[in-house]
Parts: structure tokens; C-alpha cells; sequence
């Protein structure tokens, strides 16, 4: 059990056990389909689960599946998963509760499922209806008697694209009262020594350290997985084992009969950008193009999400491959079962059949999915495809417009409109998309990752659209192309973004790092299969922008209903987004979702729709978060310090939001020069007690702590940061990389400077510490020397409810 926060870090689970869940009602409101989907997942009148004498390590449950210990365990069960067709979830979990006396034990459910708690064979509480956001907190009480309480919980969900398979159980009092253990004791024991000789791994410089007993066989390997390939040393019985030089990752796994429990190491120091010495921008975008052409092309077949792109690819540069129809086949399954993000696969089906032919025997099949394909939400039939996050919305709509133009006179059977009548509803469509981006500005703004997904949905208006609507897409591309040169920093995007995933740790990993490499051959290599929609283009890359990457740049502007602000300079770079915004005379789009009155064909009803679902570009202290990140700060491509609130309690759950990007509950922020504030109050209806930040610090040359603040140097630039609360270093799977502040209420305080500026590293400091930055915990307000002050007023959304 984690003392820190009662959550119980003990379990045995079996499952996840996955079964299509398909209903015949349908509904052209995607949300109150899936909440109706949702209502009818569970089954309630299940007998109670099996005792603790059936739970045995390895013996099947009642789900058909063995019972395995669970490893790691935050204190969240976490089985979150991408589904990209309706299923449903089911999950059996086990712990018991050592009670020194009889007690009445008040605790807290958290659970975005639904679910069964059962104590010693009586249920004590349960949610019937999953929600997909926030997280349901419901309080139980646990009468336990004294001795051994075997605790059962059985799960049940919807799985719909990012699903969270997420429950946890904290204890609010009695800690020092209970133990928690396991069924199957005895043979539990030996995986909860694995557990504890692996949760105990420290690493030092490049040596890792092991300071408790291995009680079994303990194995080094390198690479992302465990698989029956990987190559793997024995290092039972050492101490100490120093790590292959430039190795990314670490895996240290121990066996226990057949049954593994693996701890990832990712090492952050040895990911390092990769350059290409001297190329020209063409010989760049060549060497890009036979980068993705490569892909896909092993002897054995394996089916991939886009092999069709990378098929694409290799056409067009005359390399067939051996396996090219197989992933041709692939694609047509994914449309034809309407799984999620097929309309990406779709697009590239339909650019490729404008450049290449398609084989004969395949055209009735591929006119046959088109035909039957469910181009809207609106349109007959019943899925789980998303069809209106900014990137998905444009890309249903062009596919619409170029399926209707390749066949006209053909009916579309879920829309019962023929080929030109679907190409003129999605030409209004996208004209419509066209108009509010140039008047509002990307609501996905600065996205590494979505943006690229955008980017191929407007090549393809550019090349298969009339000229008016070719050129604007032109110039919404450019404009794209602009902003992350605007935020690029020694070559890779540091930015605040709409949406983003892991990768917002080492920016010059990210998506659209192929965007900038193409601008810039100088810049970290990167690339993208969307790079592919590029391939016999009109669009020419606006190669001008190369000059704003190195420019040095103060500048602010809205983007959706956002408020940016960038300072760029020479060897530092500080970027946010305001919550609350500051600028005079803020101006919004209002979400119209909620009107049952609107028109649900309209974009601004699909665009109110997608701030539901994938999160607000309005940012206002105390609202939940999704996938936003608020501010970053940098002095190098791959040193960055920021800080969130994180969706959950490990870096092992990928949930959106995540542990290292967006926020459960969002912060106020506010930037001003070279200094930015950022205050944090996470209520009590959030799991996750602290916030953290993100300071790598084999990354920087220098780096010291000094009670609240944190220094870090490289290069010229300078970096400071204070936390109103003890700044606590924490060890998951990256090391020496984060630092905890653990109280629902702190304020952080980030200083960036340079020796240009300031000249030496300790006279930095000094004005650092001149500012003095202090936080008012019972007002919530932060200020500092120069006229600094941001105070955090709860604001809520109610579009973040789904």
C-alpha cells in the first residue's frame, strides 16, 4: 500500500477478456450513442465472483483467463487501451486486507468503469455506467474483520477508441492498522519480492544498482519489449551492472516459472538528435520518401495501420513490393469494418488510386467499401469512428468530395445520395472547414502529432480540389508551416500544443519534426508516414521559412479561443498558452453542443462537438484537462522543463490525459518577458495528489538545488524554477528526470536568462533569487519582484463532461 496516499499497489488480476459489442440502435449524436452503449455494457446480475481459495497464480477465473500478478502498480489498475472497433472490457482483480482489529474503514473508489466491489463475498459498492470523462469518485465503506478480508472487483467498460480500463481504491484511514496482501499467499510472495527487488533499482551515471535480493533469476536485455527474440544477459546475483553505451532503453525482467514481471528503463540521456551532414533540401525529401518506402517491405507479412501509405510510397518511386497487395487487402478490411481512423486510410486509398492503378481483380472490392463506407456521423449505420476532432472532420469531408468524383453516378448506400450529390453536400463541407480556420485559427494548434494528420487531409484539397479551394488549403498550410517555425528552437518544435502525447519530452522526436527537417536539412532528422501525401504534390514547401527557426521573436496571438506567447532567443526559449487569458478584449467561440436546436450538420456544431470529446483550447484555471500542454521551457532541442498535473498516478498507463502530458485539472499560467507562473489547485475530486516537473537533468551541463529552487545551465542559457511546496525527486521509468511536489495546492515560478544577458551562472541565480517569488496558499496567488502576480479563480466547463 502507498502511505503517501492509501492507495492500494497490491493486486492480481485477471483479464482483460474482449468481446465485440455491437447494438442495433443508432443514433446521429455520436455522444449519446456511445453514452447509451455505455448504459447497457454491464451486466448486473452476475452471481458474486469466486472467493480467495479459487484465486490461485495461474489457475483460470471465471473469465476463462488465468489469474497473474500484476506488475507495475501505481495504485491505479491500469489496463487503458485503443480499441478501433466497439468492444466490450471485462476484468477480474483480487487484494486482501490485513486487519489488526475489527474496523470500519472509509475509502474512495475512483473508476472511469463500471464496476463491483466485493468484501469477504458481499458487495459493498459499485458504479453501474462508465463515463469516458473525468473520472466517477465514489465513497465506500469497508467493514473488515480482523485478520485476512478478501477484497474481489469486478470491472466492466466499453472499449471506444482511448479507453480508460482504470479503477483504484484509496484508503483514507486506519493505515497504520492494515497490510495488504495477496490470495494465493505463498506463491504471491516470491512475485512480491520480484516486485520489491525491482521497484528498488536505482541508476547511477550508467551503472545500474540493485539494492535488494533477486528471488529468482534476474535478466538485462535492451529494446522496447520482452519477446522470444530479444537477447538477453544473466546478471543474477550482481549488484551492479553498467549498460551498454547509447543504449535507449533498459529492461530488467525476473522469471518465476513461466511468468515474467519486466521493469522498463528508458534512458533518456543516450536519446540524442540524429543530423544528416550537408544534404540539400531535394535530396533530404528523396531520402525521406525511400525512408518510407522501406517500411513493409520484410519477406513474411505483417499486417501495419498504414501499410497502405508506405505502398503509396514505394509505387511512386517504382519499387514495388513483394507483399504490396496483402497490405492493399489490409486496408480495404480496415475501411470495410469501419474501424477507427480507417478515413485516414481511406484518404490515402483515394490518393492512391488518382496515382497509381489499382490491381484489376481488387477495383469491385475497393468500389464496393467505398460505396458502403459511413462517410458521417449522421449517415445510417452504428461505429465507433471519430468523425469530428479537427483533423477528422476535414479528412471525412474530402473523402466524401473525392469518392463522390471517382464514382458520380454510383449510390452511396449510407447516405443514399449519389456520387455527385455526395461530392456537393462535401464541398460545402469543407469550404465551411476552410472558413472557420482562417477566422479562428487551428483548433489543434501547434500539435506535432495531429497537425501532420491535417496536413494530408489539406494536400489532398490542394491536389484534388478545384482552384479556389486548392489554394486556400495552400495558405492554411503555409500558415501551419509558419507557426512551428515560429516555435522552433536549434531545430525541433518547442511549443504549447492543443493535443500532444509522450513524445512532448524530446521535442525532436515528435511527428512533425518531419515538417521542420524538410523546411531545414540542418535541423534533427525526423519523419512521418503523412510525409507520403507530399509525394507528386503541387504544393511547394515554403522554404523562406527556414529564417524565422533562428530568428530571435517575442510575439502573442490567439489560436482557437487560446492565448500564446513565445519568447524566443538566442540560447533560451519560454512558450505558454494564458489561463486565464490576459490579452485586452479576449474573444471566443461559444460551444453550441448542448442546443438541441442547432443544426448538427454545421461546423460549428461538429467544432463544439470536438472540444466534448478531445478537450478545450479554452484555458481556465480549475477545468479539466485533456491533452493540452500549457508551457514549456528550453535551452537546447532536447533539454526541456515544463511542469503538469498528471492524468494518472504512473508513467505506464498512456491515458489521455497522461503522466507526462496534459493536465487532469488545468493550472492558471501566465507569462511575462522571460518569467512565467504557474499555480495549481487540484480539488478533491481528482485521484492525483501532486504535480510534478519535468527537469532531465543528464541533459543539462550543470544543475543544482537549492532549497525551493532548481538552476540548470547549458550552454549559455540559464534555467531556474521555484516550487512553493519541497520539490521531491521520483523515480519511475525515467530516471533523474522528475521532481514531485506533493499538495493539491503549489505554485512553480520558471526564470530563463542567458550569460548575454546576465553574464556569469551565479549571477543568474542572484537575480533569481532577487525575485522572490512566494505563494499565498489560503488567497492562491503567487507574486515576485517586477511586478509579477497570477492568482488562480476556479473556472468550469461543462463541454468537458462526457
Amino acid at each position: 500500500m502507498d502511505k503517501q496516499n492509501g492507495f492500494i499497489t497490491h493486486y492480481l488480476t485477471s483479464g482483460l477478456r474482449l468481446s465485440d459489442f455491437i447494438s442495433d440502435k443508432t443514433d446521429k449524436n455520436q455522444i449519446r450513442y456511445e453514452q447509451y452503449l455505455r448504459s447497457i455494457v454491464a451486466d448486473r446480475d452476475l452471481p458474486a465472483p469466486a472467493g480467495s481459495e479459487a484465486i490461485q497464480i495461474g489457475a483460470e477465473s471465471e473469465l476463462g483467463l488465468p489469474w497473474e500478478y500484476l506488475y507495475p502498480c501505481s495504485g491505479f489498475v491500469n489496463f487503458s487501451q485503443f480499441s478501433f472497433t466497439p468492444q466490450k472490457v471485462e476484468l477480474l482483480a483480487a487484494t486482501v486486507l490485513v486487519a489488526e482489529e475489527d474496523l470500519v474503514v472509509l475509502a474512495n473508489l475512483w473508476t472511469y468503469t463500471a464496476i463491483e466491489v466485493w468484501l469477504n463475498g458481499e458487495m459493498v459498492s459499485s458504479v453501474d455506467v462508465p463515463v469516458y470523462k473525468p473520472i466517477n469518485k465514489q465513497e465506500m465503506q469497508l467493514p473488515l474483520r480482523k485478520g485476512s478480508n478478501t477484497m474481489v472487483i469486478r470491472m466492466q467498460n466499453l472499449a471506444v477508441r482511448d479507453t480508460r480500463n482504470i479503477f483504484g481504491i484509496q484508503l483514507l484511514e486506519h493505515l497504520d492498522q492494515i497490510k495488504v496482501t495477496l490470495p494465493d499467499a505463498e506463491q504471491a510472495e516470491s512475485f512480491l519480492a520480484l516486485d520489491r527487488f525491482l521497484s528498488g533499482i536505482t541508476l547511477k551515471g550508467n551503472e545500474l544498482c540493485f539494492t535488494a535480493e533477486a528471488p529468482c533469476s534476474i535478466y538485462l536485455a535492451y529494446g522496447e519489449e520482452v519477446t522470444d527474440s530479444l537477447i538477453a544477459e544473466d546478471i543474477s546475483g550482481k549488484r551492479s551492472v553498467k549498460l551498454d553505451e547509447g543504449a535507449p532503453m533498459a529492461i530488467v525482467y525476473g522469471e518465476i516459472g513461466q511468468r515474467k514481471l519486466v521493469r522498463k528503463i528508458e534512458l533518456l540521456q543516450n536519446k540524442k538528435p540524429v543530423y544528416r551532414k550537408g544534404a540539400a533540401a531535394a535530396e533530404v525529401k528523396g531520402a525521406m520518401f525511400e525512408e518510407i518506402a522501406a517500411i513493409g517491405t520484410e519477406k513474411a507479412f505483417q499486417p501495419l495501420r498504414f501499410g497502405l501509405f508506405y505502398v503509396l510510397a514505394r509505387w511512386n518511386l517504382g519499387q514495388p513490393g513483394v507483399n504490396d497487395e496483402q497490405h492493399i487487402l489490409h486496408a480495404l478490411g480496415q475501411i470495410e469494418r469501419r474501424e477507427d481512423c480507417s478515413d485516414f486510410i481511406l484518404a490515402g486509398l483515394l490518393r492512391f488510386m488518382q496515382q497509381q492503378e489499382l490491381p484489376a481483380h481488387l477495383t469491385e472490392r475497393t468500389k464496393q467499401a467505398i460505396l458502403d463506407y459511413r462517410f458521417w456521423m449522421t449517415e445510417d449505420g452504428s461505429d465507433g469512428m471519430c468523425f469530428w476532432s479537427e483533423n477528422h472532420a476535414l479528412m471525412f469531408y474530402i473523402c466524401a468530395y473525392m469518392a463522390g468524383r471517382e464514382y458520380p453516378d454510383q449510390l452511396f448506400a449510407r447516405s443514399g445520395r449519389t456520387g455527385v450529390q455526395a461530392s456537393k453536400v462535401a464541398l460545402g463541407k469543407i469550404r465551411e472547414w476552410l472558413d472557420d480556420v482562417e477566422e479562428y485559427g487551428f483548433e489543434e494548434f501547434l500539435s506535432a502529432d495531429y497537425m501532420c494528420v491535417t496536413l494530408g487531409a489539406l494536400l489532398n484539397v490542394v491536389d484534388y480540389m478545384e482552384e479556389e479551394e486548392s489554394a486556400r488549403a495552400s495558405r492554411l498550410i503555409d500558415e501551419m508551416l509558419k507557426s512551428f517555425a515560429y516555435h522552433t528552437f536549434r531545430g525541433s518544435i518547442v511549443a504549447p500544443q492543443a493535443r500532444i502525447y509522450r513524445s512532448v519530452i524530446l521535442p525532436f522526436t515528435q511527428s512533425a519534426q518531419s515538417l521542420i527537417h524538410l523546411l531545414n536539412p540542418d535541423t534533427p532528422m525526423g519523419n512521418s508516414e503523412w510525409i507520403v501525401f507530399l509525394m507528386n504534390s503541387k504544393y511547394v514547401m515554403p522554404q523562406h521559412f527556414t529564417s524565422l527557426m533562428d530568428e530571435s521573436l517575442e510575439l502573442e496571438y490567439q489560436t482557437g479561443n487560446a492565448w500564446v506567447k513565445l519568447n524566443k532567443q538566442p540560447d533560451y526559449m519560454l512558450t505558454s498558452v494564458q489561463s486565464p487569458r490576459y490579452d485586452a478584449n479576449p474573444s471566443f467561440w461559444q460551444n453550441i453542443s448542448f442546443d438541441e436546436s442547432v443544426d448538427i450538420e454545421s461546423g460549428h456544431y461538429v467544432k463544439s462537438f470536438n472540444e466534448r470529446f478531445h478537450g478545450t483550447s479554452r484555458f481556465e484555471p480549475g477545468v479539466y484537462g485533456y491533452q493540452q500542454h500549457m508551457w514549456y521551457a528550453a535551452l537546447d532541442n532536447d533539454t526541456v522543463l515544463y511542469t503538469n498535473h498528471p492524468g494518472e498516478l504512473a508513467d505506464d498507463g498512456g491515458m489521455r490525459p497522461g503522466y507526462w502530458y496534459g493536465n487532469g485539472i488545468m493550472p492558471a499560467v501566465k507569462q511575462q518577458g522571460s518569467a512565467l507562473g504557474a499555480i495549481y489547485e487540484i480539488g478533491e475530486e481528482h485521484p492525483v495528489a501532486f504535480t510534478h516537473l519535468f527537469f532531465p537533468e543528464a541533459k543539462f551541463d550543470d544543475f543544482v538545488q537549492d532549497g525551493h529552487w532548481l538552476f540548470g545551465q547549458k550552454g549559455s542559457g540559464y534555467a531556474a524554477i521555484w516550487c512553493s511546496e519541497p520539490m521531491v525527486p521520483h523515480h519511475d521509468r525515467l530516471f533523474h528526470c522528475e521532481y514531485r511536489a506533493y499538495s493539491r495546492k503549489n505554485a512553480y515560478f520558471c526564470k530563463l536568462g542567458s550569460e548575454q544577458e546576465f553574464g556569469s551562472w551565479d549571477q543568474f541565480k542572484a537575480e533569481c533569487y532577487r525575485l522572490a517569488p512566494a505563494f499565498d496558499c489560503s488567497a492562491l496567488k503567487l507574486t515576485a519582484a517586477d511586478d509579477y502576480e497570477l492568482s488562480f479563480v476556479r473556472s468550469s466547463n461543462m463541454s468537458q463532461y462526457v
